[in-house]
């Protein structure tokens, strides 16, 4: 398993949501001892330094996320678990590629695109759900036009407040 380099790190991710006590309780949950849930919140152990911290969950997690973008050149096979913990959470999971332009040269462009995909998403919602004729076929061309407005304005809002992660 490599090493993370992007920041937060997932034992920096664990330590940040879990509060005092809680390993206790997590370790009673899991079926280990609290020091494990502990080193968790520390990072790894490897060859070329000692450390007190274990692989995580989460390590695990992006360690079969990336043999599915290994095997098949993308991680869309692996999106079931990025639909899964967004559904825990209340949220939704959007995958977002990469922008083909700058920023800049097309910001304009893009928030004409995004505004249209918005539309196109509302107006599939009225036709289908709002009217009473909605058959399965409606339903998921209308899940699709929200799912590409939501690309859209996630990739919208990344050209205009990048991540400094």
């Amino acid at each position: 398993m490599h090493r993370e380099t992007k920041q937060p790190r997932s034992w920096e991710v664990i330590d940040s949501v879990l509060q005092r006590g809680d390993a206790i309780e997590l370790a009673r949950l899991f079926s280990c001892s609290p020091q494990l849930i502990r080193a968790y919140c520390r990072p790894p152990e490897t060859e070329a330094e000692f450390a007190t911290g274990k692989f995580n969950f989460l390590d695990r997690l992006r360690t079969v996320i990336a043999m599915v973008k290994e095997d098949d050149g993308s991680p869309e096979r692996a999106y079931p678990f990025g639909d899964y913990v967004a559904s825990l959470l209340g949220g939704v999971f959007v995958p977002v590629a990469a922008p083909a332009k700058s920023p800049e040269s097309d910001l304009l462009s893009r928030l004409s695109i995004v505004l249209k995909e918005t539309g196109e998403a509302i107006d599939a919602a009225r036709q289908t759900g709002l009217e009473g004729r909605s058959t399965k076929k409606d339903k998921e061309l209308c899940v699709k036009e929200i799912e590409e407005a939501i690309v859209a304005l996630v990739q919208l809002k990344g050209w205009i407040s990048p991540k400094t992660r």
